[in-house]
């Protein structure tokens, strides 16, 4: 299995990027909301804010994220050992996740 994962490098760094992409922005969620005491504005749009939460439900966000990054690193293995192309491209897009997921959480932050 350590050889499988030597060979596929790309994605390894990839992946690894993309969780700490996740793990940087929960941990930054923490450290600035952790003594909040009213309830976090979770989503909102140009009609204003529709989901309010606590913060165990942004930590739940961030679980979810650092869930599907494991589960697509998987999946892009077997890919990548069939079709280089498919396991680069997941990649790519668990990258784009990743990315989505910390500014999501810095939009968090700064509207608290």
């Amino acid at each position: 299995m350590v050889k499988r994962f030597a060979k596929f490098r790309f994605l390894g760094v990839t992946f690894l990027a993309s969780f700490l992409l996740i793990v940087g922005g929960c941990l930054w969620a923490y450290l600035k909301l952790k003594g909040a005491t009213s309830p976090l504005i979770l989503h909102f749009n140009d009609a204003g804010i529709n989901q309010i939460g606590s913060f165990k439900e942004l930590l739940w966000i961030g679980i979810t994220g650092m869930v599907a990054v494991v589960v697509n690193f998987f999946v892009a293995l077997e890919f990548e050992a069939r079709d280089r192309f498919l396991g680069k491209m997941l990649a790519a897009g668990t990258l784009l996740l990743g990315v989505l997921l910390f500014i999501g959480f810095a939009a968090i932050i700064s509207v608290n």
